[in-house]
C-alpha cells in the first residue's frame, strides 16, 4: 500500500511476485522470534527467510512475474555454507505494522526452512494470519522446493484469502488526474478474495550446449493461476457501484501459463552484477473454471552493474511490459496494473488499470555504514520510476500520450543477515507522494 500526501492512501509492501492484500503487510516490526531448530547458532536465519516469503504477495491483481527467482547466488551460497547440511531452521514471529489504509495491523509468522544439498535450500515454507483494524483479515501459505520430483526442478505454491474493508477502485483506463483527497471513501469498497498460484520450473543445465554458464541460468517453467474475487455489501455513493465494472458483482478466472526465465545475478536478495528476465504468456477460457477468456503477454528484465564513486554504487535498471486483451467481459481486477510500489511509486495502487503498459525501474543502490560486531548495515536510494499505457496496438497507440514519472529517494536497513533487509521509499508524482516500507529490494 502507499501512505499518498496530498492523498492519503496507504502503505505498499513489497509486492515481488504475487498480489494479495494479506501479504501487503509484511512486519515493520518482527518481534519476540522463536526460532527451534536442530543447531542453535543459525536460528537468525528464521527472520529474513520468513520476511522473503512474503515479498510475493501485495492488494489486488496477480504480478504475472510471480516466483521466487532461481539465483546464482553468492548471498544464497555463503547461508547455504554457513548451515550445516540436513539442518533446519523453524521460527515463530508475531509481527505488527501500521497504515493508514488498513490501520494497526497485526498477526503471526510461521516459518521452517530445511538446507540440504540442493541450492539454495532443500524446502522453505512460511504460513502467515494477520487481521488490522480497519478490516483486513487474511492467511497466506508459501512454499518453495527445490528438487520437488528430481534435482532439475523447483515448485513454488503461493495460496491466499483474504477479507478487506477498504479495498480500492479508481476506474478501468482513467487517464485523467483525479482528487483523490475529496471524498476518499467514494474510492473504497469492500471485497474477498482467493488466490491460487502454482509455478513448475525445470533448468537447462541438462542440455547440450557451449555456452555453460548461459544454460546453468536458463530455466522453463509452467504455472496455475486461480483467482476469485467479490465485492460485498457496497452502497451506490462508492465508485465500483456507480461505474460496475465487469467483476463488481463477483468473477473467478483460472489461467495456465509457460514461459523461460534467465538469471545471472550474484545475489537474489541485493544483487550488485548480472542481469534477470523472465517472458511468459498465459490465458484463461471461459467455462473451464473462468467466467471470461483472457490472454496475457508478460515481460520483465532487469540490469544490475556495480561502480565506484567514493562508495560502491550499484546501478539497477527494470524494463517491464505487460499486455493482455482485455475486453468488455474482462474482470476490472484482471487487467495490468500501474501504480503503487511496483512501478510508479508516488501513484496509489492501482492507479492505472489498463490493457497494456509499458515501465521502468532505475535506482541507484549503496550501503553508507557497516558494523561487524552487530550485523547492522545502513544504506540509501535514489530512484525514478516512469510509464505508460494504451489501449491500442503496441505499434500504433499514442504511448506518448500518458507518460507517467515519479522520482524519489529510499532508505535501506540490514539486520541479522546480509539477506535481511528493511526498506522505506519515498515516492514523489504530479499526484502526491507516497511512502512504502517493505522488506528486501524492490527487483
Amino acid at each position: 500500500m502507499v501512505l499518498q500526501r496530498a492523498n492519503l492512501d496507504a502503505f505498499c509492501f513489497d509486492r515481488h511476485k504475487f498480489k494479495a492484500s494479506l501479504g501487503t503487510h509484511i512486519p515493520l516490526l518482527a518481534l519476540l522470534l522463536l526460532p527451534f531448530c536442530t543447531y542453535i547458532s543459525p536460528a537468525y536465519a528464521t527472520l529474513p527467510i520468513a520476511a522473503k516469503a512474503f515479498q510475493y504477495a501485495a492488494p489486488d491483481l496477480f504480478d504475472h512475474s510471480v516466483g521466487l527467482n532461481s539465483s546464482s547466488t553468492s548471498s544464497i551460497q555463503l547461508k547455504t555454507d554457513s548451515l550445516l547440511v540436513d539442518s533446519t531452521v523453524t521460527g515463530l514471529i508475531p509481527a505488527l505494522s501500521y497504515s493508514t489504509d488498513v490501520g494497526l495491523a497485526g498477526g503471526l509468522i510461521w516459518s521452517k526452512l530445511s538446507y540440504g544439498e540442493q541450492d539454495p535450500f532443500k524446502q522453505n515454507i512460511a504460513v502467515t494470519a494477520l487481521a488490522s483494524t480497519k478490516g483486513l483479515a487474511g492467511f497466506n501459505f508459501f512454499l518453495d522446493q527445490p528438487c520437488s520430483f528430481n534435482c532439475m526442478d523447483r515448485l513454488l505454491v503461493n495460496l491466499v484469502g483474504n477479507r478487506f474493508l477498504e479495498d480500492q477502485y479508481y476506474g478501468v483506463f482513467t487517464d485523467q488526474r483525479l482528487d483523490l483527497q475529496k471524498n476518499p471513501k467514494r474510492f473504497e469498497y469492500q471485497s474477498f478474495t482467493i488466490k491460487v498460484h502454482l509455478e513448475y520450473r525445470m533448468s537447462a543445465k541438462n542440455l547440450a550446449h557451449k555456452n555453460e554458464t548461459l544454460f546453468n541460468s536458463l530455466y522453463g517453467f509452467l504455472s496455475t493461476d486461480f483467482q476469485y474475487k467479490t465485492p460485498w455489501n457496497n452502497d451506490d455513493t462508492q465508485l465500483i457501484m456507480l461505474d460496475m465494472p465487469t467483476g463488481y458483482a463477483g468473477a473467478y478466472g483460472f489461467w495456465l501459463g509457460l514461459g523461460g526465465l534467465i538469471d545471472t545475478r550474484d545475489s537474489e536478495f541485493y544483487p550488485r552484477q548480472g542481469w534477470y528476465s523472465k517472458q511468459q504468456v498465459k490465458g484463461s477460457l471461459e467455462s473451464v473454471l473462468s467466467d471470461f477468456t483472457q490472454s496475457l503477454f508478460l515481460s520483465d528484465t532487469r540490469f544490475y552493474q556495480e561502480f565506484r564513486l567514493i562508495l560502491p554504487i550499484v546501478f539497477a535498471q527494470r524494463i517491464s511490459y505487460q499486455w493482455s486483451n482485455s475486453n468488455a467481459n474482462t474482470p476490472y481486477w484482471s487487467y495490468p496494473s500501474l501504480g503503487g510500489e511496483e512501478f510508479l511509486r508516488g501513484y496509489v495502487d492501482n492507479r492505472f488499470l489498463v490493457p497494456q503498459f509499458w515501465a521502468t525501474n532505475t535506482e541507484l543502490r549503496t550501503w553508507l555504514f557497516e558494523s561487524t560486531n552487530y550485523g547492522i548495515k545502513l544504506g540509501g536510494t535514489l530512484f525514478m520510476d516512469s510509464g505508460s499505457f494504451t489501449d491500442e496496438t503496441i505499434a500504433n497507440g499514442d504511448w506518448s500520450a500518458n507518460v507517467r514519472y515519479t522520482a524519489g529517494f529510499g532508505g535501506l536497513v540490514s539486520l541479522f543477515s546480509p539477506d535481511f533487509i528493511l526498506r522505506v521509499d519515498l515516492g514523489f508524482s504530479e499526484e502526491g507522494y507516497g511512502i512504502f516500507f517493505s522488506t528486501g529490494m524492490l527487483f
